[in-house]
């Protein structure tokens, strides 16, 4: 006797001509979007993480990554970063860690 395992329904929203499409190209492998999905589910938990590679990130998100890298690594531990926060490095030695942060467009980067 085969032990039926519980589901549960799972909804998202999306446009109707991109569910038209991907069931159409689902449809050309033999699969249903269900079947699609659970693959999709799968595969996240087996990876642990997206099974596809995500592209590069815009240019202001990887000078913000480039930033947060950079700012990080002034840092050799967290509790030093908060006391530079709180101005206490600033206090004990007459400076500061902390550098000036880049403006673009008259904008903190």
């Amino acid at each position: 006797m085969t032990a039926l395992l519980k589901s549960t329904d799972v909804r998202c929203r999306i446009e109707e001509d991109l569910k038209e499409r991907a069931t159409a190209v689902l449809s050309a492998c033999g699969l249903s979007l269900s079947d699609a999905m659970r693959l999709f589910l799968r595969q996240v938990v087996e990876t642990r993480g997206l099974p596809f590679e995500v592209k590069a990130p815009s240019e202001k998100t990887a000078r913000a990554l480039a930033q947060a890298r950079e700012i990080r690594s002034r840092f050799d531990s967290i509790d030093e970063l908060f006391e530079d926060l709180d101005g206490k490095e600033a206090r004990k030695t007459g400076k500061s860690k902390a550098r000036p942060v880049a403006k673009e467009n008259g904008v903190h980067a």
